[in-house]
């Protein structure tokens, strides 16, 4: 009897391909299983090698770049402050390798090499299916204009963005590339648009633009002119399209309906509102300060920086938050601005108040930070312990503290908040003002009054939640979720009634009321042409890490500082208004450089070209051989695409992706050897 007809091997089989096929179809949903999986194959292929004195495993032409890597990883770990935790990361780098090795054993031959891959795409198409459906429910709530972001269905949306490209541009790939029937071409273009639609709904740009970049590669080799040219003309269209635009619209409020006396587009971002001198200013982000009397354009005032909005602080001083999460204090002249004095809390502004002619600003990380003379200095009281709250209230007497589940109050003692006067409230709720004693909260579908001791006073019911509160003289204006607006009278002084409602048929980015007219703007922003905007929030955390991951190599350039959670030497590098602490440094070739140093930086860089040379020998070997040569030329486009996108990601040490890759180059070098034999 044969060594491969015997039962116990049949059985070793079997095992392995049941657990590899586990590990297959988890490759996009489930770490877990994806290790239950993985680790079952390994351990039953190492039985049945034992068993039979035959080993499964091969050279691949990989081994040097492999063993040069765990050589960077070594000696990164012997000269890094912190060992353990780089010997921690160093065994799962490792352990990923054996994805590699594993999937080649795995492959016993031409017919299930083949058959693998298509439980891959199976249990990817699967997955994306039901990411789309919770796609669909996150488009419907309007997340996406609220969060900039996908659902987190089984893994964060930019992890879920780089898997999804894999998918994209191997059926790309096999559409492009195969000579097959219609009914073939028409399943293989079905399941590209489905995964293309799921990679758009993840909302992260840095896997769309490592499948453009793998979608083009694949044009290009396969000399595709026309359609290369179709898609770039495509792709320029698409950011024409995809344009920016920032809209001011002014309505009078009748009894019964808003009526809009007038609107105007800015150059940049009409942010936020507010008077100066009886005048409207719109706060544009790109543009300073916009000037308007009786709705006509009087002058635009030009600021140092990029402001987000600008609010009266005494006489003739105002506070400008910046983008970067600076304050500066401004001195008016008549229309002129001169700074007089910078500001800056220690973490990652949540949101800031001003009153009392002092500036409090709540840091999502850091907690309260209270300026007392903003003019002149920059002296402040500090309260860590407040770093767990949403939002903060003030008045001339009372600090309130809205949490998640509840509510506080302090008394306030020369303006600083002190000791807790009551019990705190607890329930699901919002804070909208505070005045006069008396507290306003959004409460599901209701608002409530309530008194200092949480007694209610008056309650009205809404429809739904409020996103906004704004004040004109003795009412209040509500923006609710569904876009509507609710004119109150104002509770602080009488009870809570709703006097008109009004619809707005769009969704607006502030709320601003004065003089019987409401002023609100739409602010929409290309996701593709964010990728070139400096003030963007992730860009400019982005640029600050590498900034700093820099100086990070240039002190440590031979080996690096360890394969390790760079937070604690981000704190030790990072300016002052990099508030956004990470551990890692969302660019693969930097953080391999602040890790590893340069030893590492050329070690990888030479494991990825050998990967390249290895798959770029299959794919013009087998130029007349179908499916092996189209999935060559998938995976080629696919460790193209992974690199694209870790320019603006570390997703190499992503452990998902990390294993797909190694999945994807095995598998190709799998289905060479079967085939060359």
């Amino acid at each position: 009897m044969s060594e491969s007809s015997s039962r116990p091997v049949k059985i070793l089989d079997i095992l392995t391909y049941i657990f590899f096929t586990i590990f297959l179809l988890s490759l996009g949903n489930s770490i877990f299983a994806n290790q239950v999986g993985f680790f079952g194959a390994l351990f039953f292929i190492l039985i049945r090698i034992a068993i039979t004195r035959k080993n499964q495993f091969y050279k691949t032409g990989l081994e040097l770049p492999f063993l040069l890597y765990i050589l960077a990883e070594t000696l990164s770990l012997i000269f890094s402050e912190y060992p353990s935790e780089a010997f921690r990361n160093l065994t799962k780098r490792f352990a990923v390798i054996l994805v590699f090795y594993t999937t080649i054993a795995a492959v016993t031959n031409l017919k299930w090499g083949k058959r693998y891959f298509y439980i891959y795409l199976g249990g990817m198409l699967a997955t994306i299916s039901v990411y789309l459906f919770f796609s669909a429910e996150h488009y419907l709530n309007n997340l996406y204009g609220t969060v900039q972001s996908g659902p987190s269905v089984f893994q964060f949306p930019i992890t879920t963005s780089e898997i999804i490209s894999f998918t994209v541009i191997f059926l790309f790939a096999f559409l492009i590339n195969e000579k097959t029937s219609l009914r073939v071409k028409l399943f293989t273009l079905a399941g590209f648009l489905i995964s293309s639609a799921a990679l758009i709904a993840t909302f992260k740009r840095t896997g769309w633009i490592g499948a453009m970049f793998g979608i083009v590669l694949i044009l290009i080799l396969t000399k595709k002119w026309k359609a290369l040219t179709a898609a770039v003309i495509v792709a320029a269209l698409l950011f024409v399209i995809e344009s920016n635009k920032s809209e001011v619209l002014i309505f009078n409020t009748g009894e019964d309906k808003l009526e809009k006396i007038h609107s105007f587009e800015t150059e940049g971002r009409a942010y936020n509102f507010t008077t100066i001198d009886s005048m409207i200013v719109v706060v544009d982000f790109d543009n300073g300060l916009l000037f308007f009397k009786d709705d006509r354009f009087v002058k635009n005032v030009k600021l140092t920086a990029p402001i987000g909005s600008i609010t009266h602080l005494k006489d003739d001083y105002h506070i400008a938050s910046l983008y970067d999460t600076r304050f500066i204090v401004l001195k008016r002249n008549g229309l002129k601005f001169t700074e007089v004095n910078e500001l800056l809390s220690p973490g990652y502004t949540k949101v800031f108040k001003i009153e009392n002619e002092m500036l409090y600003v709540l840091d999502a990380d850091s907690g309260l930070t209270v300026f007392t003379n903003p003019i002149k200095s920059d002296k402040h009281r500090r309260f860590p312990e407040l770093k767990f709250a949403d939002n903060i209230f003030i008045d001339s007497s009372k600090f309130y503290i809205d949490y998640d589940r509840g509510l506080q109050i302090r008394e306030l003692n020369n303006f600083i908040p002190s000791e807790k006067i009551n019990r705190e409230l607890d329930g699901s709720f919002k804070i909208l003002k505070t005045e006069n004693g008396r507290i306003l909260i959004s409460k599901s579908n209701k608002v409530e009054l309530l008194d200092l001791n949480f007694n209610m006073i008056d309650s009205v019911t809404i429809g739904s939640y409020v996103k906004q509160i704004v004040r004109d003289k003795d009412n209040i204006y509500l923006l609710t979720a569904e876009n509507d607006i609710l004119k109150l009278t104002n509770p602080f002084n009488d009870s809570l009634k709703v006097l008109n409602k009004y619809n707005l048929a769009f969704t607006p980015r502030t709320l601003f009321a004065n003089d019987n007219k409401i002023y609100t703007s739409i602010v929409i922003r290309s996701r593709l042409m964010s990728i070139f905007d400096p003030y963007v929030q992730t860009n400019f955390s982005r640029l600050a890490l590498w900034r700093a991951g820099w100086e990070m190599f240039k002190n440590n350039p031979i080996f690096g500082l360890g394969d390790i959670d760079l937070a604690k030497y981000y704190l030790k590098y990072k300016r002052p208004i990099d508030k956004e602490i990470h551990g890692h440094l969302h660019n693969n070739y930097i953080h391999f450089l602040a890790t590893l140093g340069l030893f590492g930086f050329l070690a990888l860089t030479f494991l990825f070209v050998k990967m390249f040379m290895v798959m770029g020998s299959h794919f013009k070997a087998t130029r007349e051989k179908p499916f092996i040569n189209s999935y060559a030329l998938g995976a080629i486009a696919g460790l193209a695409s992974m690199l694209t996108a870790g320019l603006t990601e570390l997703n190499f040490w992503d452990q998902e992706i990390t294993t797909l890759v190694y999945f994807t180059v095995g598998l190709s070098i799998a289905l060479f050897k079967h085939y060359k034999a």
